[in-house]
């Protein structure tokens, strides 16, 4: 390495140096400037691995199972909450008394001090704790259900999924009821699936409800496309078109494993102008905690048994629909990121019940994530592997939607990124002329 090289990385980690050391005004300023942000994290986020020795990499990597049981104990004791609204910094003893759950003051620095070691707080004198940037991130409610779900619910089966797959074969079963998840929870008969497990605790649901309700507040969804709110009101105008009752009398949007509705919700807040009912599907258990507004009516059912909202007037007085929404299953999220929470084998006849339902001029919307064939992001695999884990599920590649729609009948017009960095997207499909 040449003296010039030397002293450019000597002067490069020296500005960082200061950068660390001026926190939190630095990253206040970065985080004001999104691009630079990511940037600099991206950078940082690869120059870690390269740097560490075999030492520093097993003190990272062997240890770091212990992070999120820390986190969910913070939780458990509102830790990143009373020190976010706190105006000072708080001791162990008033920490300990604030928390409600009489935890003794011994064990309680142990676990504020490991929690101060990954930056989750900040440790500012002998015994004394302020809070930080991150716990800050983990303070809100869907924060914290977000780490109870991930503890209380996934955990299990994630670190069951080696045993799993070493007992299966290393071959992924389609089975929906033969998973890590059950292995590890030794579910009954009656609870094969976790969402039938779910059933059964209500904490454990409302947390999982809570995280996959809000986990995307704030950040950007299909309704901000333009040209996706397009497709949809043309279709719904096509569809309804000549039909007794036209627009007034139609189904402009179906929301199909939509929880308890704030996808819904959002539609009618986007297109309020809008004719037509909007409706929300999913298990009876779930759509009777949702809570809506006029212009929206929910329906319980179970989707993979079919689909009662029909595109043609009937003699039941079924109603057209333009839109089948795919938030079948918003990944461990409302009750369903529906196809992906699916295999393959369970995926086509929730699509075959969808595309029977539909008119020739009905969209078929699927709200996912749409992986590349090379360089996926962490992100989206990770996310991967917890579908395996939980559901024998998976994310998919561009290839592998389009191969799976076009078996049960459907054309793919378009695919539609509006995360691009997380690759989520919203998939457009028409049926397949018969």
């Amino acid at each position: 390495m040449t003296y010039s090289r030397t002293a450019s990385l000597d002067s490069t980690v020296s500005f960082l140096e200061k950068l660390a050391a001026n926190l939190p005004a630095a990253g206040t300023d970065l985080r004001a400037n999104d691009q630079l942000r990511k940037r600099l994290l991206s950078a940082i986020q690869k120059l870690i691995p390269e740097l560490e020795i075999p030492a520093e990499a097993c003190q990272r990597f062997l240890y770091n199972t212990l992070e999120l049981p820390a986190a969910r104990i913070a939780v458990d004791l509102n830790i990143f909450n009373l020190l976010k609204e706190s105006p000072t910094p708080l001791s162990t003893e008033e920490l300990a008394k604030l928390s409600g759950k009489n935890p003794d003051t011994k064990l309680l620095s142990r676990i504020l001090r490991y929690l101060a070691s990954l930056s989750f707080i900040r440790e500012v004198d002998t015994g004394v704790w302020a809070a930080s940037h991150l716990g800050n991130n983990l303070s809100g409610e869907g924060q914290s259900a977000g780490v109870a779900n991930m503890v209380d619910n996934c955990a299990i089966a994630m670190v069951t999924l080696p045993d799993f797959l070493r007992r299966h074969g290393y071959k992924a079963p389609e089975d929906k009821s033969d998973t890590a998840f059950a292995q590890g929870n030794r579910v009954t008969p009656e609870e094969p699936t976790v969402f039938d497990w779910l059933k059964t605790r209500p904490e454990n649901a409302r947390n999982f409800n809570v995280f996959m309700t809000s986990h995307r507040t704030g950040t950007k969804t299909w309704l901000d496309r333009p040209e996706v709110i397009k497709e949809i009101t043309d279709a719904f105008k096509k569809v309804t078109a000549g039909k007794e009752g036209g627009e007034q009398k139609g189904v402009s949007f179906v929301d199909i494993g939509g929880g308890i509705g704030h996808q819904c919700k959002a539609f009618k807040s986007q297109v309020p102008d809008l004719k037509g009912k909007i409706v929300l599907e999913d298990l009876e258990e779930v759509v009777a905690n949702a809570e809506l507004e006029e212009g929206i009516e929910k329906i319980g059912l179970d989707f993979l048994k079919g689909q009662p909202v029909k595109a043609r007037l009937t003699e039941a007085a079924q109603v057209p629909h333009p839109i089948i929404s795919g938030a079948f299953c918003e990944g461990l999220t409302h009750s369903s990121y529906s196809t992906e929470d699916w295999s393959d084998q369970y995926a086509r006849p929730i699509l075959g019940y969808v595309r029977d339902a539909m008119d020739k001029d009905s969209l078929l919307l699927i709200d996912e994530l749409v992986l590349p064939d090379r360089g996926a992001h962490r992100y989206e695999t990770q996310l991967d592997l917890a579908m395996l884990a939980m559901l024998n599920a998976e994310a998919r590649t561009e290839a592998h939607w389009k191969q799976l729609l076009a078996g049960v009948g459907f054309e793919v017009k378009d695919i539609v990124f509006y995360e691009e960095e997380a690759r989520e997207a919203i998939i457009i499909a028409k049926k397949v002329a018969s």
